[in-house]
């Protein structure tokens, strides 16, 4: 009786319980428990007694108690099935699931089908993470029991957690279907759904969880992590921090926050989301993790350094601590450090696209371009599109030469980041280095060059001025100087240039020798020089460890640097004609690189500056026995050759160069130039075509083809020529005198004039020439005007003044010019009728040590001045002599006294007013002589004055020649077709555009603190 009055009260409680009636529910279960007290005390081995109180127990929250109870039940009855369930509850309740999976393994050793027994001893395994043997549980509580949704909703879950999604989902929409509005169960959906990446459907079962639960902290986490899985970062950061709202504590949760705030490149709240995290749950690791790599992305080293050392402290074995130490060291510039950092990541077992890239930008740095590449490539196997290592395999490739590889990397890159600054300005360098290397596809190549480096500009030129920051103004300073705007170059290394930085000043220097501004270059790169020493000075006074002081010359990329600068300085040097200061700039270099090639061809160029073409010729042989494929000392030996007239040397090497290499322009030119000197015009003929061919600007090459056309014969051919060249280049004297040679040999006298006069005011210092100007001046003035004519005079005189000013000569070497220019005063002067001032002129030609055409032409034309009817008057043989000069002027002088003493002495002259005085002195004097009768002996004066006057005009009297004299008219001497001094120029003005030999721009390092 006692018992089932118990048993009421207990029912009782229950019901209130049910209805949520706490307090009612309370008071019946104390009522309850008196009861089956009192039960106990009448009969104390009633197992069913002590299950209900067990159970009143529990309900009144007292699961120690309960336990005893349970216990007590269990000893009078083992068999209890209810009572042992009951204690494993109670277990559960108390988080104690050994317990608690003991009590229901109990449960169903004695009841194999009891649905409760294993669906709570599936929640026990899978609290201790025994999924398989929790699956097991679940799926036979589930077939036992199918209308429970709670197990069919955690065999879900238990299915997630071993990765089998699929049967995940079948199991959560038979939960949906007896319960659809269990949001745990949408929750479930969408994990699962995220884990196949079936984003979208994830997305409508979490919007349909926080429809049904919106104070779900867990469903706006999965929410944020689909949207941010589906790009959309921003309303994927909006749900975590609904998420942290509803849950302010949830450390994992700030800290996915911090992940998704580092995505959206947001450091410095990424920062602050770590730093919150760690208050709140210091042990995490991955905050810790995310603080370093935040602080990395932030440009503050040594403090990430620091988070990531703090990290390994606690965990020794961390890859991702190694990885964000290694990329801290390598952004510190502590290669070897940052190497050993990522061979102990890799050794921890873990293989991540980031340690690969971090070790390739090392490797990189340490100039080992292969090991840099292979790794590069191993980071992409790992992460198709990690960015940096694109670019770092873009890089390398460049380095090795693969330039058609390294587009291919620069331009995925692009793909991936269209705005990418690095891939923009690495693709310009490896078209501008494939440029060089494929002279066919030059023009091509050129135009997409330009394109890539316009596009960096206006990419990079975006941002404000004081925001563009030194590395980007150093590759904006390279753009220009390959675009050949140096000037804006010069600006771009200035504001490079910092004191913690002097390397720019190197190619600041180098930028003012490619503007010929040598001095101050000079006074730029010893600058340069100091600074760089400087700086390793104080890295080494602030080391404290003498033996790991780092010397500038280990410094990675310094050595490179400072070789660069020092055959820039002795480029500056050469052009300023300090040569001995030049070659030992360039051995210096050669000592720093130790590399015997390095510098060898600018010592070449300062032995051709000197004139030293045997000393010249053995650098360039050294050259090619180092490098025989080095096909530009080939080029300049060949040029050597030729200048030491070993034409038939030159040849063989010019051929040689031509079977190795078609595309090139300059040896084939040489190689023309070659045989017309030995007059091999077939084979030269061939070789100015090649040339042409290969480089239609190439204008030396077009003035050595019209040249030989000229010598041939044909004319038209030439003047084709000369017109390309010309074109090509507007100011080369040597074509437009050509030109003019080629016109007057066409009758083209004006057009000739036109050409010459353009030559002359291009090289004016040119004495050749100032020749062949009067000569067409002449031509012209012999075709177009009458002899006689003022204008015909004026024009002769006017190219004899300019003559008579480029006489004036006077180095030994002068002489055949010399006596060009007074031959041709001598003609001049004789056709305008300018007797006297010819005869000097050509007395002068003829004093000289001249060619023998030019002193046997002159000889004649002064000859024939001399003896022929072109003689001077009769009064300047007497007043005007050379020789006998005082005789002849007195004798002229009492002849003509005498003869008018007598005319004066005639009665006649007496009567003439204006000299009847003179006339009356004269007979005064006559008369104290004696009497003088014109009227007896006027016959016999008459006789005596002309006999006197005959006398006068006897040196007048000269053969007559009825027409003019016919002699050959010398032609000024051709310009020399000499090897162009500009090829030279040229050669220079290479070396130093390849001393830019822009560098790939590396990604920052940054850039490896991807959160």
């Amino acid at each position: 009786m006692n018992s089932l009055y118990a048993k009421a009260w207990y029912s009782k409680a229950l019901a209130l319980l049910n209805l949520k009636n706490q307090i009612g529910s309370e008071e019946n279960f104390e009522r309850a428990l008196k009861a089956f007290d009192d039960v106990l005390k009448v009969n104390p081995d009633d197992s069913i007694a002590w299950q209900y109180r067990g159970n009143i127990l529990r309900y009144l929250d007292r699961p120690e108690e309960a336990l005893q109870a349970y216990d007590k039940a269990l000893y009078f009855d083992p068999d209890n099935i209810p009572a042992r369930y009951q204690k494993g509850l109670t277990f559960g309740y108390l988080n104690m699931p050994e317990k608690a999976l003991e009590a229901f393994e109990g449960v169903l050793k004695r009841d194999e089908q009891h649905a409760g027994a294993l669906y709570y001893s599936g929640l026990a395994l899978r609290q201790l993470s025994r999924n398989e043997e929790a699956l097991e549980a679940f799926t036979r509580a589930a077939e036992l029991n199918p209308e429970n949704f709670k197990a069919w909703y955690y065999l879900g879950l238990t299915l997630s957690a071993l990765g089998r999604n699929e049967e995940s989902l079948e199991a959560y929409g038979k939960t949906l279907m007896l319960e659809p509005s269990h949001s745990g169960a949408w929750e479930g959906e969408a994990k699962a759904y995220l884990a196949l990446g079936r984003r979208r459907e994830a997305l409508r079962a979490c919007e349909k969880a926080l429809e049904l639960e919106p104070a779900s902290a867990a469903a706006w986490e999965i929410q944020g992590r689909v949207l941010e899985g589906m790009g959309r970062k921003e309303e994927a950061l909006s749900a975590f921090e609904k998420s942290l709202i509803i849950e302010p504590n949830n450390a994992k949760n700030r800290l996915e926050r911090g992940k998704l705030l580092g995505r959206l490149g947001r450091c410095r709240e990424a920062l602050g989301a770590f730093e919150s995290a760690l208050e709140l749950d210091n042990s995490l690791i991955e905050a810790k993790i995310g603080k370093g790599k935040a602080l990395l992305a932030l440009g503050r080293y040594k403090e990430s350094l620091n988070a990531f050392e703090k990290t390994l402290e606690i965990d020794p074995s961390n890859p991702e601590g190694w990885e964000g130490a290694g990329n801290c060291l390598l952004a510190l510039g502590r290669l070897y450090e940052a190497l050993q950092a990522y061979k102990k990541a890799l050794s921890s077992g873990a293989e991540s696209s980031g340690i690969f890239s971090g070790l390739g930008e090392v490797y990189y740095k340490l100039e080992k371009y292969s090991s840099a590449l292979a790794n590069f490539e191993k980071a992409l196997k790992l992460e198709p599109e990690n960015l940096f290592a694109w670019n770092g395999k873009g890089n390398a490739l460049c380095k090795l030469g693969k330039y058609r590889e390294a587009l291919e990397a620069y331009e995925t890159l692009l793909e991936l980041d269209y705005e990418s600054l690095p891939a923009r300005y690495n693709r310009g360098v490896a078209l501008s280095l494939l440029k060089r290397k494929e002279k066919s596809s030059e023009e091509i190549l050129e135009s997409q060059l330009q394109k890539a480096f316009k596009k960096y500009l206006e990419l990079s030129g975006e941002f404000p001025e004081r925001e563009i920051g030194s590395e980007n103004w150093k590759y904006r300073g390279f753009v220009f100087a390959e675009l050949g705007e140096y000037n804006e170059a010069l600006k771009a290394f200035d504001n490079a240039t910092n004191p913690e930085n002097p390397f720019p000043q190197i190619w600041k220097g180098v930028t003012l020798i490619c503007l010929k501004k040598y001095d101050e270059a000079l006074k730029t790169l010893e600058n340069a020089e100091e600074a760089i020493y400087a700086a390793s000075q104080i890295e080494k006074s602030t080391n404290n460890d003498e033996n790991k002081a780092l010397r500038v010359l280990n410094l990675p990329g310094t050595k490179s640097r400072l070789v660069i600068l020092k055959i820039a300085k002795g480029l500056a040097l050469d052009s300023l004609g300090r040569y001995e200061d030049a070659l030992n700039a360039f051995e210096s270099a050669r000592k720093l690189a130790e590399d015997e090639k390095i510098a060898c061809c600018e010592e070449g160029l300062v032995f051709a500056h000197c004139g030293e073409w045997e000393k010249a010729l053995r650098v360039f042989d050294k050259i090619l026995t180092l490098d025989p494929q080095n096909t530009q000392a080939s080029v300049m030996k060949a040029f050597a050759l030729i200048r030491l007239q070993k034409f038939e040397k030159a040849v063989a090497v010019l051929e040689k160069i031509i079977i190795d290499d078609t595309s090139s322009d300059l040896p084939a030119c040489l190689l023309g130039f070659a045989c017309f000197k030995l007059e091999d015009f077939e084979r030269a003929l061939e070789s100015y075509r090649k040339a042409t061919i290969a480089n239609p600007k190439n204008f030396h090459a077009r003035n050595g083809l019209a040249e030989l056309y000229f010598r041939l014969g044909n004319s038209r051919g030439a003047l084709k020529e000369l017109e390309a060249s010309i074109s090509e280049a507007p100011e080369n004297a040597f074509s437009r005198n050509l030109k003019g040679r080629v016109e007057l040999e066409e009758q083209a006298y004006e057009e000739a004039l036109e050409s010459f006069r353009r030559a002359l005011a291009l090289d004016t210092d040119n004495r050749r020439l100032l020749l062949w100007d009067a000569y067409a001046r002449y031509m012209y003035a012999e075709a177009f005007l009458e002899e006689n004519s003022a204008r015909f005079r004026y024009m002769l005189l006017a190219a004899a003044g300019k003559l008579e000013k480029g006489a004036i000569w006077q180095r030994p070497e002068d002489n055949e010019l010399k006596a060009y220019a007074f031959y041709f005063l001598g003609l001049f002067y004789y056709r305008a009728h300018y007797y006297q001032k010819a005869v000097e002129r050509l007395e002068e030609c003829l004093r000289l040590e001249a060619p023998a055409e030019v002193k046997k032409c002159a000889s004649l034309l002064l000859k024939n001045i001399q003896t022929g009817p072109l003689k001077p008057a009769w009064w300047e043989w007497w007043l005007n002599a050379k020789t006998n000069s005082l005789l002849k002027k007195m004798s002229f002088g009492l002849i003509s006294l005498f003869i008018a003493g007598l005319l004066l002495s005639h009665p006649a002259a007496s009567t003439l007013p204006i000299i009847s005085w003179l006339a009356s002195y004269v007979n005064y004097i006559f008369s104290l002589k004696g009497y003088i009768s014109w009227p007896i002996y006027s016959i016999e004066y008459i006789i005596f004055i002309l006999f006197l006057v005959s006398i006068l005009l006897l040196p007048g009297l000269r053969q007559g020649r009825p027409e003019e004299p016919e002699f050959e008219t010398l032609t000024p001497p051709p310009p020399n077709l000499d090897i162009p001094e500009s090829i030279l120029e040229e050669f220079g003005e290479r070396l130093e555009k390849n001393l830019f030999s822009p560098e790939p721009m590396e990604e920052s390092v940054r850039k490896l603190g991807n959160i």
